[in-house]
Order: C-alpha cells, then structure tokens, then sequence
C-alpha cells in the first residue's frame, strides 16, 4: 500500500466519521425537539444513541446538550481529518476525483443552511428548555451549542470549493 492509497482510505473513513456523526446529531436534534423542547411529561426518558433512561425532564435536556455538542465535536473533527487527508493525495486528478466521493457534505450550501439553521434553532431551543433562557442568552447560547456543526459546514464548503478548481 503506497501513501496515496493510506491517505485516500483515511479521506473515506474520516467522511464517514462525520456523515456518521452528523447524522446522530441530527438524530438527537430531533429526538430533543420532540421531546425536551416541546415538555412531553413522562416518567422516564431514555437518551438517544446511548440508551440510557433519565428521569427528570431538565436532566434529560442537559444530558441531551451533552450529546448534541459531542456528535458536533466528532463531526468538525470527522470533516478536518478528511480535508487533511485529501489534501496529502499527490495525485491531482485523483485528489479531484475523490470530491466527486456521495457525501452528505457535498450537497451544496442551501443544503447546508438548511441543516444548519434546524440545529441551531434546536441548540437555542434547548437553551431555553434546560437553564430557562430567553431572549438574547437564547441567541448566544444556541450560537456556542450549533459552533461545532458551523465549523463542519464550513470545512466541507472547502472541500466542494477545492473540486471546482
């Protein structure tokens, strides 16, 4: 295996972490809006991903925060690694052609915008359901809790940049 070969395979599994990634905090986004956002009273509550049952409302709102912003983390660091990784391709026809690669990453900037406003009105919802914040705190605090998935959406407009030179 020559070092074209390792760094094409790591580009592939590093896009894979983060489609991955992405798509459990789109998961969790979900399960929070329909859940912690909207105060659906049960008795226990069970966390996506991880199964594992809470039974406080805010406890479960916290813990789904955590979630969110670690699926967020990974996902920047999935998108990272990829960019890195195509970068240390030598082979620039081969480079070009590893863009073409089906990624939800490469679906353009309205998709993009559109995934990006949906986590971030759910990070401000969440804001709002777990400490009681309203107005601006809600702005910022959904700001800092979307800043990982701003930041994979930003690598990967990189990336779609890179294929059309």
């Amino acid at each position: 295996m020559n070092l074209d070969e390792l760094a094409i395979e790591y580009y592939h599994n590093s896009l894979a972490l983060a489609q991955k990634a992405l798509i459990a905090g789109l998961t969790v986004a979900s399960v929070a809006y329909l859940v912690a956002i909207t105060g659906e009273g049960k008795p226990s509550y069970t966390l996506p991903l991880v199964e594992i049952e809470i039974t406080s409302l805010s406890y479960f709102s916290i813990s789904l925060i955590i979630l969110f912003v670690a699926c967020g983390v990974v996902c920047s660091f999935g998108v990272h690694k990829a960019l890195d990784n195509w970068k240390l391709v030598s082979e620039k026809d081969l480079a070009l052609r590893l863009l073409q690669v089906p990624s939800i990453f490469m679906l353009g900037t309205a998709i993009d915008s559109l995934l990006y406003g949906f986590i971030f009105m759910v990070g401000a919802s969440l804001s709002e359901a777990a400490f009681g914040l309203s107005g601006w705190h809600t702005f910022v605090f959904g700001s800092i809790l979307a800043t990982p998935y701003f930041i994979a959406f930003s690598r990967s407009s990189d990336l779609r940049r890179l294929s059309k030179e």
